[in-house]
């Protein structure tokens, strides 16, 4: 009886495969060839399954979106809003190797999507998705209900800090190391979610009694 083959099975392994060769050599050494020695088996294997490099980064880059969502759905629940919106964000910074290589394939996908109509699609698709679920949690996090464009805005400063985060990190990862990122992520939703500082701000700081003696201003340069 011939044995059951599991063709989405291998699309996967060939997409894993496409992984390793694009954050070993760049999309310059992005070959069938290279596809088929990463994946053990051969280039007929590879143009069986996938037409061209176009189909093949398609494919990498879509699976790599749904297992990153099938990463973020499986966490735990989290004790509040705001401990929910750094989990999920955290899943886009590369923390660990998984991650890393991500991160890396990612930031190359990016490159090709400028001339390339179909890849861009699959792009926008992927990021629109990103922005829902994170404006879904954005917005429950926060402690007053902002305006949607206000919202929007929190959002994207929020995208913009992690995708910089990440891009920098695979860069040159001795200059943002894990604990850095974990850092900036958490600085930047304090920012993002609008929450007070700790330490009055001067117009809140009661005035003088009438006649009392001011004290002296302190030299910052000491």
């Amino acid at each position: 009886m011939p044995k059951q083959v599991d063709h989405e099975e291998r699309r996967e392994a060939i997409s894993q495969a496409v992984w390793q060769v694009v954050s070993e050599s760049g999309l310059e050494g992005l070959t069938l060839r290279a596809v088929a020695t990463a994946g053990g088996c051969t280039t007929g294997m590879v143009t069986h399954y996938f037409r061209d490099k176009r189909a093949l980064l398609a494919h990498a880059r879509a699976l790599m979106h749904r297992r990153m969502a099938d990463r973020i759905d499986a966490l735990p629940a989290p004790s509040d809003p705001r401990a929910a919106l750094y989990a999920v964000a955290e899943q886009a910074l590369p923390l660990d190797e998984v991650r890393r290589r991500e991160a890396v394939v990612w930031s190359q996908f990016l490159l090709t999507t400028r001339n390339d109509p179909a890849l861009f699609g699959e792009h926008t698709r992927s990021h629109a998705s990103w922005i829902d679920r994170l404006t879904a949690l954005t917005r429950a996090a926060c402690p007053e209900d902002p305006e949607a464009a206000v919202l929007d805005v929190r959002v994207r400063a929020l995208v913009a800090c992690v995708d910089g985060l990440a891009l920098n990190a695979v860069t040159d990862p001795d200059a943002y190391p894990p604990e850095l990122q974990r850092q900036v992520l958490k600085t930047q939703l304090d920012l993002v979610l609008g929450r007070p500082s700790a330490r009055p701000s001067p117009a809140s700081e009661p005035a003088p009694a009438p006649g009392a003696a001011r004290k002296p201003a302190k030299d910052c340069r000491t």
